[in-house]
């Protein structure tokens, strides 16, 4: 015999309206089964959320350059200078298909002296196409010309131009500053710039000059490194290998930073950690699932002349069995809803705390009330069988 659909709504009103008046009637008992799902599902919410952030901020990490870029330094291999070739740099994107561009570098530090200031600062000598390649803006001024290959003019980062700055002479395009004994010309200021992990100097407290004449002020004068974008989904460990051996000197023991690689160990050790703590939380999802199946076999015990009256009134054991496995469901959803609000609220704190942008995977929040309802559907089975095989005239008898 079919059930009409209406009739079949209106059972399920009326048992869900029982289930919630059972478990209010449990008070702390239910509170405290609620309880173990609730930390168990913060645990697990906040935690996925906070790999989830990490990530993004791993990723910012590398977000003026990009992740297609690679770094190599050349560090001496003996008592001579590690000089690298700008011409075979140069050659690069000609003779590499992997290669875009190719941007050599050679870099040191130098006293500044403006006015009565002073300054220790970063200089890197470097052409003009690297402020298009690592983004860098200007607060004031220009940036230099292809024209000034050799030319005594620099752009100073932002920290460098307040730190060599007086009270009454601020460092702006057209001032003198003395770079390591030289008279270089500001052209230009930059904008504050966030430091990533592929950049070569901190662009803030530097000062980028033409590499033409650059043994001036940079021992050697020659490129020491350079920057070299690659082509999107390029192997970077095959062109590294490739491009190191183009550039190898007996004077030079090249080291090659990738970004790709860089990102793929930070986001295995997050992932580490992460699978670490959300397992923690699935062992107090566990124990608060146990913590429902206990209350609800409790509840089986004490109801048992409920039961039993139910059952003689016409109630089925699918009936029996309904209103228990509800109640277990409802318990460990409402645990599962609060569970994933203090999660997320978890999260906002670890965000805030880390100095990171907040931001919820949504789908996380829909992950709480599911796994719990998952649990409460496993927990309750038992206690919502044994209340279904329960002898009606014996449960009638019970105290």
């Amino acid at each position: 015999m079919l059930i009409a659909l209406p009739d079949l709504q209106g059972r399920l009103g009326d048992t869900l309206a029982e289930a919630r008046s059972n478990l209010r009637a449990q008070g702390r008992r239910s509170a405290l089964a609620l309880l173990g799902i609730m930390i168990g599902t913060a645990s697990i919410i906040a935690m996925l959320n906070g790999a989830h952030m990490a990530q993004r901020e791993s990723l910012k990490l590398f977000a003026k350059l990009g992740v297609d870029m690679l770094q190599i330094q050349a560090a001496p291999a003996g008592d001579r200078p590690a000089i690298l070739s700008r011409a075979a740099i140069d050659a690069l994107p000609r003779l590499d298909p992997d290669v875009i561009e190719a941007i050599p570098l050679a870099g040191g530090r130098a006293p500044a002296r403006a006015g009565g200031k002073t300054a220790d600062i970063a200089t890197l000598a470097a052409p003009p196409t690297l402020a298009t390649l690592a983004n860098l803006r200007l607060a004031a001024g220009r940036h230099a010309s292809s024209v000034e290959e050799c030319a005594l003019s620099a752009v100073l980062g932002d920290g460098a131009a307040r730190a060599l700055s007086g009270p009454a002479a601020a460092i702006e395009p057209g001032s003198k500053v003395l770079i390591g004994g030289y008279g270089y010309t500001v052209i230009g200021v930059l904008a504050p710039v966030t430091p990533e992990t592929l950049d070569p100097i901190d662009y803030n407290m530097g000062a980028l000059i033409p590499l033409g004449c650059a043994q001036r002020i940079i021992p050697g004068g020659g490129p020491t490194g350079l920057l070299v974008r690659l082509r999107p989904g390029a192997d970077t460990q095959a062109a590294s290998e490739r491009i190191t051996a183009r550039l190898a000197t007996p004077d030079a023991k090249l080291t090659v930073l990738d970004a790709q690689s860089i990102l793929r160990t930070m986001q295995e050790q997050k992932a580490v950690h992460s699978r670490m703590l959300i397992g923690i939380g699935a062992v107090s999802l566990l124990v608060g699932g146990i913590g429902v199946m206990n209350v609800m076999l409790m509840s089986v015990m004490e109801r048992q002349r409920e039961i039993g009256l139910r059952a003689a009134t016409g109630a089925t054991p699918t009936d029996i069995r309904l209103l228990f496995l509800v109640e277990a469901v409802l318990l460990t959803i409402a645990g599962g809803a609060i569970g994933s609000a203090l999660g997320a609220a978890i999260a906002w704190a670890i965000a805030r705390s880390s100095g990171w942008d907040f931001d919820l995977a949504p789908w996380t929040l829909a992950l709480g009330p599911a796994v719990a309802s998952g649990m409460g559907l496993v927990f309750g089975l038992y206690p919502a069988i044994t209340a279904s095989r329960l002898n009606p005239i014996e449960a009638l008898r019970a105290d």
